[in-house]
C-alpha cells in the first residue's frame, strides 16, 4: 500500500486554523470520517488522543504524524492539514507544528501502519519536500510532491 492509495483531495485542508492539539485533533477526526464507512469521528478523536497520551506524535521541523486505530475502522485512511499558524504539539525541537498527517488503520493492520508511518516520516524528513508542501496552494499540489519520487 502506498501513501497515495490512503490520501484524497477532499482529506486535505491546506490554511486551516486550530488553538490547541484537541482543536486539531478533532479537525483531522472528521476529515478522516468522512469518507469511510469505519470509524465515525468520535472514534477517530478518542483513538488519536488515546495514542497522543503514549507520547507526543510530533517529530519536528513543524511536523507531526496523528495516528491511531479505531476499533470500527474497515480501512487505512490518511488526512493532511496545514496550519496558517503553528501550534503546540510537544515536538522534541519544541517548534510549533504547521504540517500534520493524521492517520487511522483497522487494528489487524501492523505492517502496513508501520510501513505507512515510515514512508510519511521519510517525506516529512527532507526539508525540501516539506517546503513545497507549505508551498504548494491546492490540495492537488500537495497530493503530487506527496507522490512525487524523491530520487528525481
Amino acid at each position: 500500500m502506498q501513501l497515495s492509495d490512503v490520501l484524497a483531495a477532499d482529506r486535505i485542508s491546506i490554511d486551516s486554523s486550530a488553538s490547541s492539539k484537541k482543536i486539531l485533533l478533532e479537525k483531522a477526526s472528521k476529515l478522516l470520517a468522512a469518507p469511510s464507512d469505519g470509524a465515525h469521528a468520535r472514534a477517530i478523536f478518542e483513538s488519536l488522543c488515546q495514542r497522543e497520551r503514549l507520547g507526543s506524535t510530533g517529530l519536528g521541523h513543524g511536523v507531526a504524524i496523528p495516528h491511531g486505530r479505531p476499533d470500527e475502522q474497515d480501512e487505512v485512511i490518511g488526512a493532511l492539514i496545514r496550519l496558517t499558524k503553528g501550534i503546540g504539539f510537544d515536538a522534541p525541537d519544541s517548534e510549533p507544528v504547521d504540517l500534520f498527517f493524521a492517520l487511522v488503520v483497522p487494528s489487524e493492520c501492523t505492517n502496513t501502519h508501520i510501513k505507512l508511518l515510515s514512508e510519511i516520516a521519510e517525506i516529512f524528513a527532507d526539508e525540501e519536500r516539506r517546503a513545497s508542501l507549505r508551498a504548494a496552494s491546492t490540495p492537488q499540489e500537495i497530493l503530487e510532491e506527496l507522490s512525487r519520487d524523491p530520487s528525481g
